[in-house]
C-alpha cells in the first residue's frame, strides 16, 4: 500500500512531466518580459526596438503553452545548454540605451519590422511543432521551411541586428556575438539530432540545403 503512492505519483510525474515544465516556462518567460516591459515604459524608452522584443517573446510564451509532447529529446546537457543561451538571449536585449542617428533610427527600425513579421510568420509555420530546447516533435517543411532549414533563427538573428544597429554599446554587441554562435552552434546540433531519429529529415536536409541565407550559407 505504501509503495503504490510513490510509484502512482512517478508515474504521474512521467506523463504529466512535460506540461509541468510547460507552465514554468510560460509563467517565467511571461512575467519576465511583463516585468520588463513595465519598467521600460515607466523609464519612457518604449520605442519599436523594445516592442521587437517585448511582443515576439509573449507570443513565444503562447506558443509554449499550446506545442505538443516531443517524441525524442537531445539527453547531452552541453546541448541543452546551448539552445537555451540562443533562445534565451533575446530578452537580454531588452532596455539597453538607444546610440543611433537618424538614418540609423530608419535602417534599424525597417530591420526590426521586417524581422518580427517574417519571425511570426516562422512561428505559425512551426505551430505546435515549436520548441526551446533540442527534441523531435514533427519536421515541417512548408511556408519559410521550403527555402530554409531554421528561418526561426534567421529572423531571430536579423532582429539582433536591427537592435544592435539603434542601440550599439559593449553589452549588446557581446550580446550578439555570443547568441549569433549559439544560434549557429544550435542549427548544427539539431539537425544532427533530426537526422538521427530516422529518414525524414535527412530528406528533408537533402531538398533544402541552406541553413540560414538562401543560396549562402
Amino acid at each position: 500500500m505504501s509503495g503504490g503512492c510513490p510509484r502512482r505519483a512517478w508515474a504521474w510525474l512521467r506523463a504529466n512531466g512535460q506540461r509541468l515544465i510547460d507552465y514554468y516556462l510560460l509563467a517565467n518567460v511571461a512575467a519576465f518580459v511583463a516585468w520588463q516591459g513595465f519598467g521600460i515604459f515607466r523609464a519612457g524608452r518604449l520605442d519599436l526596438g523594445e516592442i521587437s522584443f517585448i511582443v515576439p517573446n509573449l507570443v513565444l510564451a503562447w506558443f509554449i503553452l499550446v506545442r505538443q509532447r516531443f517524441v525524442a529529446i537531445d539527453r547531452d546537457c552541453w546541448h541543452q545548454a546551448i539552445a537555451l543561451v540562443a533562445f534565451f538571449s533575446g530578452v537580454a536585449f531588452m532596455g539597453q540605451p538607444a546610440t543611433a542617428g537618424p538614418i540609423a533610427v530608419v535602417v534599424s527600425q525597417a530591420l526590426l519590422l521586417i524581422a518580427n513579421l517574417l519571425g511570426l510568420v516562422t512561428l505559425f509555420n512551426l505551430g505546435t511543432s515549436f520548441g526551446i530546447l533540442i527534441a523531435c516533435r514533427q519536421v515541417k517543411t512548408g511556408g519559410l521551411y521550403r527555402y530554409l532549414r531554421h528561418p526561426m533563427y534567421a529572423t531571430d538573428i536579423l532582429l539582433r541586428i536591427g537592435y544592435l544597429i539603434g542601440h550599439r554599446t559593449l553589452l549588446t554587441v557581446s550580446l550578439f556575438v555570443l547568441s549569433t554562435a549559439c544560434y549557429v552552434w544550435r542549427a548544427i546540433l539539431e539537425e544532427r539530432f533530426l537526422a538521427a531519429q530516422g529518414p525524414a529529415y535527412r530528406a528533408y536536409m537533402a531538398r533544402v540545403r541552406y541553413r540560414f541565407i538562401p543560396g549562402v550559407f
